[in-house]
């Protein structure tokens, strides 16, 4: 096989996690259970929420349905990134104000404070290394990126997590000729994803909390109680927590709330002498500031993971096969691989893959309650950035789940979605032009040209939304 011809097969992070994870899958539901929570989705979210309950009330009891099994979704499938929203801090003081910003910003750092100290005391080794991630710009007009974020982390006194760099240091710190700048994101920790969503699991079991795997919820029922429906049961539960990832687009109140977008990933063989070459030594996680961002870390054996975003789009909620194998989009991201790293021209790629992305106006999550009755509460739209907030929004959904009033239960981010995308076929067709223009204009930037203006002018409607206030029967009552 020609090294520049990867393998779109199985995914490498799952592979791994299941090979050292010995313990049996949990059986499909049968029948009618009761408790007093149900969480659907056995990703990060889902299981962080069953261990947040287990933790506030050690008592409860809790079901947890996943439709495959545990982290076999986006959980086990992403680039592994736990990072903070320092990034986007100008978002949030713009959107929410000082006070909420500033409050985010802690909880964000504070998510993957709880990772590590969780990691820690349940002996879990998800290969984690908090050495930061180097966020940087391969054209001169990326730079700008940077100026906001470091504009609001100076305004509310968190500089210390956002580090300017030259280009040179940068360069010499990965290997990489194309960084013309850049800023280090000082509390990002690399992690091998899949491993820490097996991890959480065997925590949640060793908790008590009963897992049925194999076990798509088909129906959901808003009352009180409320009732998930399965192929061969029922659960009847107090509170319903919903932890769909991307599959939050197929219920009716958030079809229009977040759409999924695929994101891929392709691996190098194990290279320990070359990254020695290249100065990739330190652990440090990798991306630029494009909107199709590409993100990268080395792996504990030597590889490099290398991902882009903007893959295919989910017209009407669809989650799509092409958003998990998708042969052409693999070859761009190789490609793109190759012109980050001309010097690895002869390595080969062992394994690629995809996942679908619960891409959100707004680029942050949210949490909301559906129906009248208080019973059934959910998060989405992390956008691409879910391996720590995960832990955070949980917290939400947790609290919310057992009926607590707090910091978590009520602000910025609990009132559900804040804006809605076009409709269908709008959304899809504007989704696909609209994508395509960022395409060409990034790729005109990095050649040091500048943008036609009619593909200018596309690039600007990526921010295009319904306001809220004008789709009140999507939403209904505000939380």
């Amino acid at each position: 096989m020609s090294p520049q011809e990867p393998t779109v097969g199985p995914v490498f992070w799952l592979e791994q996690a299941l090979a050292e994870d010995q313990g049996a899958a949990c059986p499909p539901l049968a029948g009618t259970v009761r408790a007093d929570v149900c969480i659907v989705g056995g990703g990060f979210l889902g299981l962080w929420t069953a261990l947040e309950i287990t933790e506030q009330a050690p008592d409860a009891s809790v079901v947890l349905l996943d439709a495959e099994g545990c982290g076999f979704g986006a959980s086990g499938r992403n680039g592994g990134w736990a990072t903070s929203w320092h990034d986007e801090l100008d978002a949030l003081l713009a959107r929410f104000g000082a006070e909420q910003a500033t409050w985010l910003a802690e909880q964000s750092t504070a998510a993957i404070d709880r990772i590590e100290a969780l990691c820690a005391q349940e002996g879990i080794d998800c290969h984690l290394r908090r050495a930061g991630s180097l966020w940087t710009a391969t054209a001169p007009a990326q730079l700008g990126a940077f100026d906001g974020p470091m504009r609001a982390a100076r305004a509310i006194g968190r500089e210390r997590f956002l580090e300017p760099m030259e280009a040179g240091e940068l360069r010499a710190r990965t290997g990489s000729p194309l960084i013309v700048g850049g800023v280090r994101v000082t509390d990002s920790a690399a992690i091998q994803p899949a491993l820490l969503a097996r991890g959480l699991r065997r925590v949640a079991l060793r908790r008590g909390v009963r897992i049925f795997e194999g076990t798509r919820m088909i129906g959901l029922g808003r009352g009180a109680p409320a009732v998930v429906t399965t192929s061969a049961g029922r659960v009847e539960a107090g509170r319903v927590v919903l932890a769909l990832g991307a599959w939050a687009s197929q219920l009716r109140e958030l079809r229009r709330a977040v759409v999924p977008v695929g994101s891929h990933i392709v691996l190098t063989e194990p290279i320990p002498e070359r990254l020695e070459e290249l100065g990739w030594t330190g652990g440090e996680l990798l991306s630029d500031a494009r909107l199709l961002v590409h993100y990268a870390q080395v792996t504990r054996d030597g590889r490099i993971a290398f991902g882009r975003g903007g893959g295919a789009i989910g017209s009407f909620g669809r989650v799509l096969p092409g958003h998990f194998v998708d042969p052409a989009t693999v070859g761009v991201v190789a490609g793109d691989l190759r012109r980050w790293f001309p010097q690895l021209a002869d390595v080969a790629l062992t394994h690629a893959w995809g996942g679908a992305v619960d891409r959100a106006p707004g680029h942050l999550p949210f949490a909301g309650t559906l129906g009248d009755h208080d019973t059934v509460h959910y998060a989405t739209g992390f956008s691409g950035n879910g391996v720590a907030p995960s832990a955070f929004l949980a917290r939400i959904l947790g609290r919310r789940a057992l009926g607590m009033a707090d910091a978590f239960t009520d602000n910025a981010l609990t009132h559900g979605p804040p804006s809605y995308l076009p409709p269908e076929p709008a959304r899809i067709l504007g989704g696909v032009v609209v994508r395509d223009a960022v395409r060409r204009a990034e790729a005109a930037e990095e050649r040091g040209e500048a943008p036609g203006r009619i593909t200018e002018a596309l690039r600007k409607l990526v921010w295009f939304t319904t306001p809220r206030a004008l789709e009140p029967r999507l939403w209904g009552r505000r939380r």
